[in-house]
């Protein structure tokens, strides 16, 4: 067995550091670690050590530079990059298995899969311990971000993720895919979703719509049961339609109180990705697959570290729910896990058209860009005029009382620098130049004359 194989080379490996730190190699000063934790998991090599009031100063000089130092103390041929972070009191140290050693699919159905798991939760894959990780939507993490660049397995996660969702009679599945289809098509026609998969911008707006209603319709009549589910892929190609982020940002603002769910993944979770920081903000789950670079590994996990762009891909993940963070190996569906699911009936076999009065919220039509508030071009006009940059005037807007996404924020500020130009050309606006007043004194001293 490869866990079998896995625990010697844990063993070598935490007796090359408990020595290191002993001697003084690791921080400057002997340290006694008090404690070795050794987790043979599916795709990584995981030590979790106990330093006490070192801990902090440990994990800083094992995560420094790429963990240039870590790298002496690691007994195998380990894949990708090895990690130093802190998971509660413990210094974890993370290093990927070689392919020999490493599981590379766990099969859904190998962890029990069961439909009645019910509540708004789902299998999300094994963790390093060997024990299922079972997210949940609920008042805790009502919405997740779920995040992964091209082969690391977002797809398949969300296809899991889908396909035990729609087994709970109790949900009503919305499929929305940026992608035109490519992530979610397949999975039109299973048990609980509601309608056609939208895939461009109109049936995207009719789809959130009507999850938008819904919510509505929850709010003015409380006591309904069951849950309404947005699966929501590569969102970050629809965000730019003003209608499509608005909706967006009222489902992860408003929707957990009404048993109204959101589940949003993207390829590269940028800040602007989202459309609105309310949005971001409101996705409190994360399942973070593999990503290209550190700013997207930010927002992938919500913080530093642990480092999403270390993971090996593949379903290699980090679920992470507040006060916890699970290394997880992604449970594996394909096709024909969806074929045997069966077929569900659709509510609607066309979303009804977007009707800003059915959301209760007076939104602009499609294509036109909601115009600046009184409050807003005056932010903009003083911002210009204090000759700041767009990260300068949202702390502005932010003081003000004010929000707004950070593409709008950029066409803003050009707004206001236009507005500007226009009443400096006509003398309504008349800027302060220190340098001409004073040359204007120096020449009215000089005709002046001496004293």
């Amino acid at each position: 067995m490869a866990t079998d194989q896995r625990m010697p080379l844990l063993t070598e490996w935490a007796r090359y550091v408990a020595q290191a730190a002993g001697q003084g190699a690791l921080t400057g000063k002997p340290l006694t670690l008090a404690h070795f934790g050794r987790i043979p998991g599916p795709r990584v090599g995981v030590l979790e050590v106990a330093a006490g009031l070192d801990s902090g100063r440990l994990v800083r000089v094992l995560a420094a530079d790429n963990a240039a130092l870590l790298r002496q103390f690691i007994p195998w041929a380990f894949l990708g990059e090895p990690q130093a972070f802190m998971a509660g009191r413990y210094v974890r140290l993370e290093a990927g298995w070689p392919p020999d050693l490493a599981e590379t699919m766990v099969r859904l159905d190998a962890l029990g899969h069961h439909p009645a798991l019910g509540g708004g939760r789902w299998v999300a894959g094994q963790n390093e311990l060997g024990v299922t990780v079972v997210p949940g939507l609920n008042d805790r993490t009502p919405h997740y971000l779920v995040s992964g660049a091209t082969g690391s397995g977002k797809s398949v996660a969300l296809r899991s993720a889908v396909l035990q969702l729609g087994q709970d009679p109790g949900n009503e599945l919305v499929l929305i895919d940026g992608k035109f289809g490519e992530g979610l098509g397949s999975l039109a026609h299973l048990p609980g979703v509601v309608g056609p998969v939208a895939v461009d911008g109109p049936t995207a707006r009719a789809a959130l719509g009507w999850a938008c209603g819904q919510m509505r319709a929850r709010y003015t009549t409380p006591g309904q049961a069951g849950r309404v589910i947005v699966v929501f892929d590569e969102f970050q190609e629809l965000v730019n339609d003003p209608v499509v982020a608005d909706l967006l940002r009222k489902l992860a603002a408003q929707g957990r109180a009404a048993g109204v769910h959101l589940i949003a993944a993207t390829q590269h979770p940028t800040v602007e990705a989202f459309g609105d920081a309310t949005t971001r903000r409101n996705l409190i789950g994360k399942l973070a697959l593999r990503v290209a670079d550190p700013d997207a590994s930010r927002v992938a996990v919500g913080g530093n570290l642990p480092r999403a762009d270390f993971l090996l891909g593949a379903g290699d993940a980090y679920a992470v729910v507040p006060g916890s963070v699970h290394r997880v190996q992604c449970a594996y569906v394909d096709q024909r896990d969806v074929d045997q699911a069966g077929a569900g009936a659709w509510q609607v076999d066309a979303w009804p058209d977007y009707d800003a009065g059915e959301v209760g919220q007076d939104l602009p039509p499609a294509g036109v860009v909601k115009p600046w508030t009184p409050a807003e071009a005056g932010v903009a006009l003083v911002a210009c005029c204090e000759g700041e940059g767009r990260p300068a005037m949202c702390q502005r807007l932010a003081a003000a009382g004010l929000t707004t996404g950070t593409d709008r924020a950029g066409r803003l500020l050009k707004f206001g620098r236009e507005l500007d130009a226009w009443l400096c050309e006509r003398d309504y606006l008349l800027r302060y130049e220190p340098a001409a007043d004073q040359a204007a004194a120096d020449a009215a001293d000089g005709a002046a004359g001496p004293d």
